[in-house]
């Protein structure tokens, strides 16, 4: 029964795997959206309208200390060079896709490249994290390393096959 057990293990542990690999491919493609759509909003002025609304709506407000923290990030937000945030979500999306394409083609050098690649975004999450204290970057950095144990397990039963 042993080898049912860990057959049935290696096939939920590659499920995992692709499923990973399906979510970085989503937020690939959802970063490059977004700078898209950063990139459309930076251009049409509407950045400059939401940081006028922000920076009126930051003196008439009433002292709600959530909603304040919130608008005062907005109006930061659309007052930064926009530039940055677009190279930054292009580079990443970028990556993001091309870890998975390199994983789903089994180029020889995808399992390594993508855990550098990925352990990369951690330590850039988590160097955010301390200064912005964003939850997301916490969660983002969970994930990523889950996908690299994934990455290293599926490398790991790729080089055992290939012995056998």
């Amino acid at each position: 029964m042993p080898t049912k057990h860990m057959s049935r293990l290696a096939a939920w542990l590659h499920g995992s795997f692709l499923f990973g690999l399906g979510m970085q491919a989503l937020i690939g493609t959802s970063q490059l959206l977004a700078a898209i759509v950063l990139q459309i909003a930076w251009r049409t002025d509407e950045l400059t309208e939401l940081a006028n609304w922000t920076g009126n709506a930051l003196k008439t407000q009433t002292p709600d200390p959530i909603a304040a923290s919130l608008l005062r990030q907005i109006h930061d937000f659309s007052l930064h060079p926009q530039t940055f945030w677009s190279v930054y979500l292009i580079g990443h999306g970028l990556l993001n896709l091309s870890v998975v394409a390199a994983l789903l083609t089994k180029k020889p050098w995808a399992h390594p490249v993508s855990m550098l690649v990925l352990a990369g975004f951690i330590a850039y999450q988590l160097d955010r994290y301390w200064l912005t204290h964003a939850p997301v970057l916490i969660l983002l950095s969970v994930f990523d390393f889950v996908v690299i144990l994934l990455v290293w397990n599926e490398h790991r039963q790729q080089r055992l096959a290939a012995k056998a």
